[in-house]
């Protein structure tokens, strides 16, 4: 079946996570994404968890799909090869800052490529006093606001879990290389880049939260550790979140909980009243929900039309036999005897996503690839 981004030719520069899953995504949706891995192999590679043979499992997930050439970029012979892999091609990603680019003369001025769609990802984008300032997933949670609303009062701010920024960041600069290429089919040989801030996509996202403080006159907080509805409460077999945002959802949630009374008394379905006398009710409703277990709360609540949800464990996650029938879990086409991975990230019925190569190893295909470029490492 057609990919919707079949001959589409992407070189991967980048050495960061949220750069590594914008080429991933590209790979997915049809494009031949070859990434350039210094000689060591991609900084990915030496992050765990790692299986039992000793491989990085981040790298084995975000590699996939794409075929690998190892260059030194150190060196000059090896960066005219890489400069001329970058003007074969319609994008290139990028995570390395300005200075950095212009020093490999890989930055989008001298490849002077007119048709070339290039995308960065970087912690704070390519311009301004931060642009040459290094950061991470950490560093993206705090400087964006996330953390100050993340985690619970009494304790410090959290980021959010795993690699939530650069998943996101790395996201939206796949949508930014996609709309690039619209762009450019209608306006031939205009290529252009897209610069992709890590905190600024954080901080476009926690602008709900930032616009809610602005309007109220004070800004949110973490998390009321008295209020237990605020975040996952604990059943008989595990935790579950329960959320109230609607009158009807609260009345139809507590009749199932066995609290009539907090149930049709109408004080009680406006949010700001429940806000505001939370310690009349959440031990009530704490109580009644621990004597459930948490699937059987959610076929309870799911038929009642009541947003909510089972906080599953990772092996429960895999059992879930709704995430199988939509064919979540794929294994690559070229080893299917391999392990699982899920995805894909989004659903197109005429073009869909497909897993066609297992991770590469580092430099497999440097050979391959450096012949159709009459090049050398």
């Amino acid at each position: 079946m057609a990919r919707v981004l079949e001959g589409v030719r992407v070189v991967d520069l980048s050495a960061s996570t949220g750069a590594a899953w914008c080429s991933r995504l590209l790979a997915d949706y049809g494009a031949d994404v070859v990434v350039v891995e210094p000689l060591g192999g991609h900084p990915l590679r030496a992050i765990g968890p790692f299986t039992d043979a000793g491989d990085s499992i981040p790298a084995a997930y975000l590699l996939a799909n794409k075929r690998s050439v190892t260059l030194d970029l150190d060196d000059a012979n090896a960066r005219a090869t890489a400069a001329a892999l970058c003007r074969r091609a319609d994008i290139v990603v990028s995570s390395h800052a300005p200075s950095r680019l212009a020093a490999w003369g890989l930055d989008y001025a001298t490849l002077a490529t007119p048709t070339l769609v290039m995308v960065h990802v970087t912690p704070h984008g390519m311009t301004g006093d931060l642009a040459e300032v290094p950061g991470n997933d950490l560093t993206d949670a705090a400087r964006s606001g996330w953390a100050s609303i993340n985690g619970s009062q009494e304790r410090e701010p959290l980021k959010p879990s795993g690699w939530q920024p650069s998943m996101c960041a790395g996201t939206v600069a796949y949508a930014g290389a996609v709309a690039a290429l619209r762009w450019r089919d209608g306006h031939p040989g205009e290529g252009q880049e897209v610069d992709v801030s890590e905190v600024e996509v954080m901080a476009a996202a926690f602008a709900p939260a930032l616009l809610r403080s602005v309007y109220a006159g004070k800004a949110q907080g973490r998390r009321d550790p008295t209020d237990h509805l605020a975040g996952p409460v604990p059943v008989q077999d595990g935790y579950f979140a329960l959320t109230i945002s609607r009158a009807h959802f609260w009345r139809d949630a507590m009749n199932l909980l066995g609290l009539p009374d907090l149930a049709e008394d109408p004080r009680w379905g406006a949010s700001f009243y429940r806000q505001a006398h939370k310690d009349e009710y959440v031990g009530r409703v704490t109580e009644a929900m621990s004597q459930w277990t948490k699937m059987d709360l959610f076929d309870e609540l799911a038929v009642r039309r009541v947003v909510a949800g089972p906080v599953l464990t990772m092996e429960e996650l895999r059992g879930v036999e709704h995430l199988r029938e939509r064919d979540f879990w794929r294994k690559p086409a070229d080893q299917p005897d391999g392990p699982e991975y899920p995805g894909p990230a989004l659903r197109m019925n005429g073009t869909p996503a497909s897993l066609d190569r297992r991770p590469p190893r580092p430099g497999e295909h440097t050979a391959e690839v450096l012949d159709t470029v009459g090049g050398a490492s």
